[in-house]
């Protein structure tokens, strides 16, 4: 009986293991290089570029993303179809895009500066004398400016700065030309 016993343990031993095993899902890490309504297209770190689709999937379980998020992606294998579906994606570190939009301000100076940047790429400038911004963007490190004439005499001018430090809380640019460096903190 004792012996009858130990063999059935050990055999509901390995069926728990087989079916711990198989709920194991294989994943995918890396940067988002492109989004759509129904795909994520990852690079990994080995310079792979993996399509995952969002096709059918569960938002909660599969948020949106944004290209430069750095993402983990359970996925599935659909072998009628060859795709892979993701079952869950984690956002490791959230891209530039996600973290940028948001009031910026510099209260270090007697006289208060700052940013407006919407998440609909439009921006305005706080405490900036002449200063009229109308949109900015994203060129790889650069945080891209435009800048326009209200009085619509000049031409638009596009500024670059460089991103030094980006993060929840705090935003610091150096102008790609000279000038002095800029450090915000987020206003909540």
């Amino acid at each position: 009986m004792k012996k009858a016993f130990s063999i059935l343990a050990a055999v509901a031993a390995v069926l728990c293991v087989a079916a711990c095993r198989q709920n194991v899902l294989p994943t995918v890490e890396g940067r988002v290089v492109d989004a759509t309504i129904h795909s994520v297209t990852v690079e990994t770190p080995e310079g792979e570029s993996v399509v995952v689709s969002t096709l059918g999937t569960n938002p909660m379980l599969v948020p949106g993303v944004l290209p430069g998020d750095e993402v983990s992606i359970a996925y599935e294998v659909l072998p009628e179809l060859d795709v892979l579906r993701a079952v869950q994606l984690d956002i490791l570190t959230p891209s530039a895009y996600r973290l940028l939009p948001g009031i910026w301000r510099d209260c270090s100076d007697a006289d208060e500066v700052g940013l407006v940047l919407a998440e609909d790429g439009s921006a305005r400038a706080v405490g900036l004398a002449g200063l009229t911004l109308q949109d900015w963007s994203l060129d790889g490190e650069d945080l891209v400016l435009t800048s326009v004439d209200p009085d619509g005499k000049a031409p638009s001018q596009t500024l670059l700065y460089r991103i030094e430090r980006l993060d929840i809380d705090s935003l610091v640019v150096k102008p790609a030309e000279a000038g002095r460096r800029l450090a915000f903190s987020r206003q909540r």
